[in-house]
């Protein structure tokens, strides 16, 4: 499955130990060769995987006869932590073992091939060869996606409302910058007599919007900070909560402003100025 060998060996039948397709009662009688994640070894004691190899320990093999029994094993190979899970669940301590006869699932990897025709031949070998269970084959996409659908709709339902937000904030913006490009048409046309020019005049207004734009985000931010903060704790697996995902908002939040009162802002300030100055 593409999991990283970090010191030893993978386990084969090359090796007579690897192959633990015996009775338990056997296995107590013998020490057996397995694989063990970092996870499991940091739970040894150990630090370095190479410190690990040749490492033994006890290890419950008994079944329903004999529950009691218990089994050497020896560590031949470390491989790094993989997570079967969710991310809101920790990864657990793993051992691999060889067995022939014990197994809860058989994974197939496919490449560049269509899949669903695969399954279904999985399905025929398997109702003929354990025609006593039922086949119940899933794709890893498919429970991967079910283990993160909630939070999947939720990013969606938020995206949607942030969306939403977004266009009525614009529309507000758009009608206040007409409503203050028209309240001070005499103040811009005095301006551009006295020398003023065009860029002067659209940095002035576009920055009376961009005022309350860093003020509102100052104000977000810690509130935005907590919110995340306590989602993240929830997750075992998750990123640092930097302060360039806050910054990048501010910033794509103050050009969102800016293009929809610079459009205006410039009409305006390319405007004759006698026509502001007879204004009234």
């Amino acid at each position: 499955m593409g999991i990283r060998m970090l010191a030893g060996r993978e386990l084969s039948q090359e090796f007579g130990a690897d192959d633990m397709t015996l009775k338990p009662k056997e296995l107590a009688e013998r020490a057996s060769n397995v694989v063990i994640n970092r996870r499991a070894m940091n739970l040894l004691g150990i630090t370095d995987p190479k410190e690990a190899l040749g490492r033994e320990f006890r290890m419950g093999i008994g079944d329903q006869e004999n529950d009691d029994l218990m089994g050497t094993m020896t560590v031949v190979g470390v491989v790094e932590n993989v997570n079967f899970g969710s991310a809101r669940k920790d990864i657990r301590s793993m051992i691999y073992f060889y067995d022939k006869k014990r197994f809860g699932y058989v994974l197939a990897r496919v490449r560049n091939v269509d899949p669903a025709p695969i399954k279904a031949e999985a399905e025929r070998i398997w109702r003929e060869l354990v025609p006593s269970r039922p086949f119940e084959g899933q794709f890893v996409e498919d429970a991967m996606a079910a283990q993160y659908a909630e939070d999947e709709g939720l990013g969606r339902i938020f995206a949607t409302f942030a969306a939403l937000a977004v266009l009525i904030a614009c529309l507000g913006l758009f009608g206040l910058a007409s409503f203050t490009a028209e309240r001070r048409t005499k103040e811009i046309g005095i301006r551009k007599v006295l020398g003023a020019r065009t860029s002067h005049v659209v940095k002035l207004l576009a920055w009376d919007f961009a005022r309350p734009v860093l003020i509102a985000n100052a104000i977000a931010w810690p509130v935005a900070y907590v919110l995340m903060r306590d989602w993240l704790d929830g997750l075992q697996h998750r990123i640092d909560l930097g302060g360039e995902y806050f910054a990048a908002a501010g910033i794509v939040a103050l050009a969102i402003a800016l293009v929809t009162v610079s459009g205006h802002a410039f009409k305006v300030a390319r405007a004759n100025a006698i026509h502001a100055l007879r204004y009234e």
